[in-house]
């Protein structure tokens, strides 16, 4: 081969590889300075908006795709500054100015949809309520709560002081109450209605961000050089004391830490107050951190410089200096693209969007950023816990041994569950090879509760047909060797345990059905089911679950292998590969995962698993897990090895709070 041919392959394949996180994709000078102003991406991060002071003292807002060539639109002159930052609902953009109007604009165009004066400055950020109400504080001492679709004024709070100007950003709770604080010193709990809940007062001004806990506890700094933790009744939870005022406001991670700057240090608390580590980095800030999903921690500092930090020890990852020196401040706050891209502004007048390493802003954390989310809603989730209807894992379980399956049933008094050991019954389905007569027993720890070798066979109580047809399970064949039970759990952690009666190897599906009745609190939270992995999908090892509820429901799904060898099993599947389909005539596919850390979302993920005691993976071992978030439906997932590799492995789905 020529010489020359050699070179460009050479420069074809440096230009393949990903750029090195923390290092400098492009600047995009914008004519004037970003002071506060952070910027917000759309849901598929095509575009970034951000809101700029021109050279002229007049105000811009600014759209810029994510190759940062050129402006998708700017905005005509307006009158004063924005240093507000944006917030995006569907196509429109809403941006605060400091001419005392709130501008609703086209997120694809940029032109005016309508603006609403109201009798004072806006720095503070517009938070966008579940209806649509944008919610922000202004000059003139009030909260205002404007209709998204023409800026009609619903409601002002007005705060009774002459120190009651709102220059903090409110954020919204998972109930709908606002949270805001002021230069009168107190945090502010106003209700959707405009009336006010409670107030909260500090020794110092606020100028901090609420953010908000996955318990609804509410975070926030204070000019009196304090962090306070504030129940959602108005109750101080604790306080901690820093060397200087705080002005950013909190992020959380995954489990819960807060982070937060103050004086010329980085913060790391637990949620009990307590600190986990400190940063004295050098350097004054107002920006307030992102947290990623693998759990890193990215903000920027007055220095000029953006730092990532470790989240076990705070210790530094990467600096990216924009080499423009102290007072070129960064007061704004990174956001995280959906591909791991950071952008930042800084009173440099650029726009930075800076490599990172694929690794999304943390979405198991409650609050992991300025006002939430990319989109700066600065709205909390209203999660609803989902419930699991039905619960059922397949597999080719070899001769003498038999399949088992955990699942932990929540709630306060007993309920029954109907619970089902299929072999022969799956010769309907077309399933050849199936186990010839399953038997099937229910451990409670290591005691047997009940037992059941064919279902004809049963013992009076519970009417197993009856209960097969209510809760919407296929009928069994009238004497079919199939094993059934239908008994009544008491909340706990059960195991059930289904082997072959005639020593042969065959294919069995294991069901735990909610048999409804009882408790209505009570509900299936998990199912792990342990088994071998064959190498053709016939003997794949397949978990199905029917999730129910009013709305989406977070699972933490898993395939282990090699996390099992800890436990003292032997021949684990080397590399588990997991696939989670929807169930019906047309399954498809919605994620795919080999090796829990290959997305870079090893940070939610381990906090996950903590959340609902799951034991933690190792460090880039080759388990397979991911988080979901579904509807109501049914849902299979399907478990292989690497290259049809076989070996024993766990599957795992956890319904997550």
């Amino acid at each position: 081969m020529s010489t020359w041919r050699i070179v460009i392959g050479c420069i074809a394949a440096a230009a393949a590889l990903p750029a090195q996180d923390g290092t400098l994709q492009w600047p995009f000078a914008v004519g004037g300075y970003i002071s506060s102003s952070s910027p917000a991406v759309s849901p598929d991060g095509s575009t970034v908006y951000v809101g700029v002071e021109g050279s002229n003292g007049r105000g811009r807002v600014f759209a810029i795709p994510r190759d940062g060539s050129r402006q998708k639109w700017v905005t005509p002159d307006l009158p004063q500054p924005i240093v507000s930052s944006p917030a995006l609902s569907g196509d429109t953009l809403y941006i605060g100015g400091t001419d005392g109007r709130l501008y609703a604009l086209n997120a694809e165009t940029g032109s005016i949809r309508w603006q609403k004066e109201v009798g004072g400055f806006i720095t503070s950020s517009p938070a966008i309520g579940a209806d649509g109400s944008l919610y922000f504080g202004a000059g003139d001492r009030k909260l205002h709560a404007l209709s998204p679709v023409n800026g009609d004024e619903r409601w002002a709070f007005l705060i009774d002081s002459p120190e009651g100007v709102i220059e903090s950003s409110p954020a919204i709770g998972p109930d709908g109450t606002i949270y805001v604080g002021a230069y009168d010193r107190n945090l502010y709990a106003v209700r959707p209605d405009g009336t006010e809940r409670w107030r909260f007062q500090t020794g110092g001004q606020i100028f901090s961000s609420p953010a908000v806990g996955a318990d609804g506890t509410i975070y926030v700094g204070s000019d009196d050089q304090r962090m306070y933790a504030i129940s959602p009744e108005g109750q101080k939870k604790w306080d901690y004391l820093t060397n200087g005022p705080i002005q950013s406001s909190p992020a959380l991670g995954a489990d819960g830490t807060i982070f937060f700057a103050s004086d010329v240090t980085f913060y790391a608390l637990r949620p009990d107050g307590t600190e986990a580590w400190k940063n004295p980095y050098g350097s004054t800030t107002q920006s307030t951190a992102a947290v990623r999903a693998d759990g890193t921690i990215i903000f920027g500092a007055d220095d000029g410089k953006v730092r990532a930090l470790n989240p076990a020890d705070g210790s530094a990852k990467w600096t990216f200096d924009t080499k423009t020196g102290v007072g070129n401040y960064i007061e704004s706050s990174p956001v995280i693209a959906p591909d791991g891209s950071i952008y930042v502004g800084s009173l440099d007048g650029n726009l930075y969007k800076i490599a990172g390493n694929g690794s999304p802003a943390s979405t198991f954390s409650p609050w992991p950023a300025f006002h939430r989310d990319p989109q700066r809603t600065g709205r909390a989730i209203a999660t609803t816990p989902g419930q699991l209807f039905n619960l059922s894992t397949r597999a080719q379980v070899p001769a003498g041994e038999p399949v088992v399956v955990g699942f932990f049933v929540q709630g306060v008094s007993s309920k029954p569950y109907l619970l089902r050991g299929i072999g022969p019954a799956l010769a309907q389905f077309g399933i050849s090879g199936f186990m010839t007569d399953p038997r099937l027993d229910l451990y409670s720890g290591t005691h047997l509760l009940t037992s059941n070798d064919n279902w004809g066979e049963s013992p009076p109580g519970f009417g197993i047909a009856d209960t097969t047809e209510r809760v919407g399970a296929f009928p069994l064949p009238s004497g079919s060797r199939d094993a059934v039970v239908v008994q009544a759990l008491e909340p706990g952690l059960y195991t059930a345990r289904v082997s072959n009666n005639e020593n042969r190897a065959g294919v069995a599906l294991v069901e735990a059905y909610d048999a409804i009745g009882g408790d209505p609190t009570a509900r299936l939270l998990n199912v792990s089911t342990l088994g071998p992995v064959g190498a053709i999908r016939e003997n794949y090892l397949v978990a199905g679950v029917s999730v129910g509820g009013t709305g989406p429901t977070r699972l933490l799904v898993r395939a282990i292998g090699p996390g099992l060898a800890q436990f003292g099993v032997s021949g684990v599947l080397a590399r588990p590969m997991m696939t989670l389909y929807t169930s019906g005539a047309t399954p498809q596919a919605l994620r795919t995962n080999s090796g829990w850390m290959s997305e870079r979302l090893g940070g939610d993920i381990a906090a996950a698993a903590q959340t609902v005691a799951a034991f933690a993976l190792a460090p880039n071992s080759t388990d397979a897990a991911m988080i979901v978030t579904v509807d109501p439906g049914n849902y299979t997932v399907e478990v292989a090895g690497a290259n049809g590799t076989t070996g024993q492995a766990l599957v795992e789905l956890y319904v997550l709070p």
